[in-house]
């Protein structure tokens, strides 16, 4: 399937165009190349390996085309070069969109004679690399190619080597490749998908091309880019101003502005190669269908100011030019309706003053630009083709349309008149008054006026577009009786007539009478012929605006289909007020410019269908001024204009944009590109287009083909720059000739019409029993035709709904969209791999709970079979590593819970699993034993508390080693330093562990009593004096004095035994005194008292 693509801008504009397509190598050539694409003198061959280009030398190319007289030769010069694909795989080019008619080959031997040769529009190969094909077609002036990627297909692959080359190098967003005979330029490659542009480039490594794309989802289909044509200037020495442009039916462009002067690029033979005089003379060129040459360029004018405003081409690639005309002298022909210039009062518009006033000229040049075959003035004795009473954008005062009919039908224009004698034949033969609206209607040769009214009120009208019910011709009623309805668009007021006067009929004016300052939107519908018997039906727009509004204009008009009358139209305008849009309607609300849709009711008027407002979100300031408008066979709604300065008011700046804009910043001063899918809920493109100069129109019409190809006219490079964009490389001028304007010419394909297919198998593997489904983001697709590749086929409106494959296996898929309305088809191709049923799995740890290294093996394992998982996308997450292998061995970091996930994606049955499991290893043991005995503690015992986790299911005293049970508290009553232990037992890891810790512990108790009497009288009872102490002291002090202070007995030892003797004799009874001091850890403690000796 196409799930993205990037495209090649390569359309190496060789000149002339390609004969048959790619015709097959079926043996008419010797030659090993498959097919062939020739390409005027050149031609490109495609091989199994290779592209193989075959450039012509210009210069011999242009002699053959134009004749010019030279000594004949019959060697032609041509450079080979060839495109080789690295490591690519072989090419089998496949035809894709065949001819109709097969080609005959009868030269030379007749071993090489072949008749029903199948020729193609477009050549591919598949898997060039691995998802990625090569497509090869047609396009305008070349061929151009696309690489084409499935899901998950690598750009990088692709690699390309050119040989052959005298160089070829990256400039800036060009790939130049260098011939003997000068560039070839590759434009910017695009790459895009359904949201948005990817940036692409061009790049090069180690002497190879590549492709270096930014950031882009794989899993997104494609819109579809738009091609650049070409977009040249005239060259024009002198200043030259772009007003018009238009095609022929082999879309060459023709270009029409006005040349201030002689220097206009005019070409030998052509109608006109002189300038008339005056200001300016009407200045037309006609470029080939790649821009790379100017077929024939001619001025157009007399001798004083002459403009064009509207150009249409017929079958024959005669050009029509509708313009105004200030000169007597203009150049009308012999046989022409009007060959007099009826002038009138001097009239000033755009800054220009026409002294004799203005006729309109319609004029017909041949397709080979070298006969006028037809020029006539049009007017009465007011200003005709002025539109100076209402008249907002620049430019709006040099507006009008003309409109051939195809199949030998007569010449439509409108456009806006001052005349009182303007010429009319039926039904409005009068003016009304002030600026009137006129509609007229000339044969082919313009020598005959075969219908003409006027279309106005008392007030003000102007007329700006015209459309053609039946423009193709298909439906006359007879051969002598060509003519068709049309419908014309405008503006209209201020007026204070409240009816809209056509002769002998009177149409109401939206069923209101506008305000005196009012300037409201103008349709009209009409049929004339050149009897007057034909109806005629004249009414205004039901334009949605608040009363005081104050301005509305209608454009351009458009019908729906170019072979048919089904009476609906659509208009685009301006506004500033009240519009509201239609709900569901693509847009931004309060903006000031609009799409309206009507379809005629009988006789009555129109009935408004749906309304779209767009923009800037701001009505206050119009956005842009219009110049082109179209709605397609496939009804898709087309439009251009152009913003900012010198219009008078607002600018391109904040307009709404598509994904796929080629065009994303503007200085304000740009064009804008608009496509709007049939019901106008989305846009299929919107864009700025410009550089960073003031674009422009200067008046005047654009115009888009059926195909959606934008020929717009462009004032360029005003102040003598050349920013305006030019491409391609070989286009005609690809800069402005002047020292201020150039008219340029520029041609896009918007490229939104076709079919396009754009799928994905949603998903591209799965596993039975599912139903496979397929992702749909096609364009212009109404139904589908889907081959499952089992044998089923479904046709249907949508891709709804999915396939169920009965059994395993490799189905190639195609999708056929087609396009009802416009007839186009499209298709894709796919493979989807349709798989058994899916084989769960699970996970599978080994570890030992007791282990202090937390070592794990981790395994994903089959349900079906317990085997290993070899066959799917791993990532295990562990403990903050990740793993992508099925086994996974590793120690975890922390005890406790361990948390593990697993994301398993199976490539196979495309189905994803994630696992969470928690793995819990013994915590890290915690043991210990609390006491805090109190110095010189009054308590009987010190406790030892045990503190110990849950690893341990049991503990054990040790003091000194001695074994004390398992107490809790364990209690100690007497001081002394102790050596304590405590030993934890876990029973489930069958280990043990062991705390020991010292405690110092000392009790505090009575210090000491001292007896106060003795008698040492020999009978061995109470003969001494002691202290009773159990204190280790640290310091001991004992002293005691006679009543005279004699000191008779001293000692410092606490179990001192004292008899009362003193100097070797006992001592006499009496009273003695006493001190006793004594330190310890506690403190000091002291005592005085008296001792009785006594007998």
């Amino acid at each position: 399937m196409r799930n993205w693509k990037f495209f090649l801008a390569l359309i190496w504009t060789l000149p002339m165009v390609a004969q048959q397509g790619f015709v097959h190598n079926e043996g008419q050539w010797k030659e090993s190349f498959s097919f062939k694409i020739q390409i005027g003198p050149n031609s490109l061959f495609l091989t199994p390996d290779s592209l193989v280009v075959a450039v012509l030398d210009p210069a011999d190319f242009h002699s053959e085309h134009i004749g010019e007289h030279h000594h004949y030769s019959d060697t032609l010069h041509y450079h080979h070069f060839s495109m080789v694909f690295k490591s690519s795989q072989t090419m089998h080019w496949m035809g894709e969109e065949p001819y109709d008619v097969p080609l005959s080959y009868f030269v030379g031997k007749q071993d090489f004679w072949r008749s029903g040769v199948q020729s193609f529009h477009k050549v591919r190969a598949r898997n060039v690399y691995p998802g990625i094909d090569l497509v090869v077609y047609e396009a305008a002036g070349g061929f151009k190619f696309d690489w084409e990627l499935a899901a998950g297909a690598d750009p990088d692959q692709i690699s390309i080597a050119y040989h052959g080359l005298e160089g070829w190098q990256v400039k800036g967003k060009e790939l130049v490749l260098q011939t003997r005979f000068g560039p070839l330029v590759e434009e910017m490659p695009y790459a895009l998908q359904k949201e948005h542009t990817v940036r692409a480039r061009y790049k090069e490594t180690n002497g190879y091309l590549g492709y270096d794309l930014g950031r882009f989802r794989r899993d997104e289909p494609l819109t579809i880019d738009p091609i650049y044509i070409f977009s040249t200037y005239t060259g024009s020495s002198v200043d030259n101003f772009g007003y018009t442009a238009t095609f022929d039916d082999s879309s060459n462009a023709i270009g029409g502005g006005i040349a201030f002067g002689a220097g206009y690029p005019t070409t030998l033979g052509a109608v006109d190669i002189s300038f008339n005089g005056g200001l300016f003379d009407v200045a037309i060129s006609k470029f080939s269908s790649d821009g790379s040459q100017l077929l024939w360029s001619t001025y157009l004018g007399g001798s004083n100011l002459d403009q064009p405003y509207s150009m249409d081409c017929d079958e024959n690639g005669n050009v029509y030019i509708l313009g105004s005309t200030g000169s007597d002298d203009f150049g009308v022909t012999a046989t022409a309706y009007d060959t007099s210039f009826a002038g009138g009062p001097s009239i000033t518009a755009e800054y220009y003053t026409f002294n004799q006033g203005t006729d309109l000229f319609v004029s017909k040049i041949n397709a080979a630009g070298n006969q006028l075959v037809g020029s006539t003035y049009i007017g009465g004795a007011g200003s005709d083709g002025i539109n100076d009473s209402l008249r907002f954008n620049y430019g709006d005062s040099f507006r009008g349309e003309i409109e051939v009919q195809r199949n030998g039908g007569a010449v439509y224009f409108v456009s806006s008149t001052f005349s009182s004698s303007y010429p009319t034949i039926a039904p409005a033969t009068t003016h009304q008054g002030g600026q009137d609206g006129v509609i007229s209607v000339l044969n082919r040769d313009l020598t005959q006026l075969l219908a003409s009214t006027y279309a106005g009120t008392s007030g003000n009208e102007a007329l700006y577009s015209i459309a053609l019910a039946d423009k193709q011709g298909l439906n006359f009623p007879s051969p002598s009786f060509k003519f068709t309805p049309f419908y014309a668009s405008g503006s209209i007021g201020p007026n204070t007539d409240s009816s809209f006067a056509m002769g002998w009929l009177n149409v109401a004016y939206d069923n209101s009478i506008p305000t005196s300052n009012d300037q409201d939107a103008l349709l009209l519908s009409g049929y004339l012929d050149p009897l007057g018997i034909g109806t005629v039906n004249f009414v205004m727009s039901a334009i949605d605006v608040q009363a005081d509004s104050g301005y509305n204009q209608h454009f351009f008009v458009e019908t729906h289909s170019e072979t048919d009358t089904a009476s609906v139209v659509t208009v685009v305008g301006q506004h500033k007020g009240g519009l509201v849009a239609d709900s569901l309607t693509w847009g931004q609300p309060g903006s000031a410019q609009y799409f309206q849709r009507y379809k005629q009711d009988g006789n009555s008027g129109f009935i408004k269908l749906k309304t779209a407002v767009w923009g800037d979100s701001s009505h206050a300031t119009v956005d842009v001024s219009p110049t082109a408008l179209l709605v397609d066979d496939c009804g898709n709604t087309y439009f251009s204009g152009w913003g900012g300065s010198p219009n008078p008011e607002g600018n391109t700046e904040d307009m709404a944009l598509s994904a796929n804009a080629f065009q994303t910043t503007t200085d304000g001063r740009d064009f804008y590109f608009l496509v709007l899918d049939p019901d106008w809920k989305s846009p299929r493109l919107a864009t700025y287009f410009g550089g960073t100069g003031r674009e422009h129109v200067d008046g005047g019409t654009s115009r888009f083909d059926r195909t959606g190809r934008i020929f717009q006219a462009v004032c360029a490079g005003c102040g003598g720059t050349s920013t305006y964009p030019s491409f391609p490389n070989n286009v005609y001028a690809s800069s402005n000739g002047s020292s201020n304007c150039n008219l340029a010419v520029t041609v896009i394909d918007l490229d939104v019409q076709n079919a396009r297919v754009s799928v994905q198998p949603d998903p591209p593997v799965f596993c039975l029993p599912n139903t496979f489904s397929i992702l749909d983001s096609s364009i212009n697709v109404q139904d589908y035709t889907v081959y499952w590749g089992d044998g089923n086929t479904t046709t249907n409106s949508s891709l709804q709904g999915g396939h169920v494959y009965a059994s395993p296996g490799t189905y190639p898929v195609q999708v056929i969209g087609h396009d009802t309305i416009c007839d186009t088809w499209d298709t894709a191709t796919f493979t989807v791999q349709v798989n058994p049923a899916y084989d769960s799995v699970y996970t599978s740890y080994t570890y030992d709970f007791c282990d202090p290294l937390r070592g794990v093996t981790a395994q994903l394992i089959h349900a079906s079979d317990s085997t290993l998982v070899t066959d799917r996308i791993l990532d295990w997450t562990i403990s903050g590593a990740t793993f992508t292998t099925p086994q996974v061995i590793t120690n975890l970091p922390s005890a406790g819970n361990n948390v593990i996930t697993l994301t398993t994606v199976d490539t196979v049955c495309n189905v994803v699993q994630s696992f969470t499991d928690t793995l819990f290893f013994r915590l890290p043991p915690y043991l210990n034993m609390i006491s805090d005995p109190e110095e010189c503690t009054s308590d009987a015992t010190v406790d030892v508390i045990p503190v110990y986790n849950s690893v341990y299911q049991g503990y054990s005293w040790l003091v000194d080693g001695v074994g004390q049970g398992s107490p809790n508290p364990l209690q100690i009553a007497q001081s002394g330093i102790y050596e304590i232990s405590i030993v934890g037992y876990d029973s489930i890891c069958g280990t043990s562990d062991t705390l020991t810790a010292t405690y110092d512990i000392f009790f505090a108790q009575e210090p000491f009593t001292v007896p106060n009497v003795i008698t040492p009288n020999g009978d061995n009872v109470n003969d001494r004096w002691t202290i009773n102490t159990n204190e280790d002291w640290d310091r001991f002090h004992v002293i005691l004095f006679n009543r005279w202070g004699i000191k008779v007995f001293e000692t410092n030892a606490p179990t001192f035994n004292w008899g009362a003797d003193y100097d070797g004799q006992i001592l006499t009874p009496g009273v003695y005194f006493y001190q006793v001091e004594a330190e310890n850890r506690c403190g000091i403690t002291s005592e005085e008292g008296t001792l009785h000796i006594t007998y």
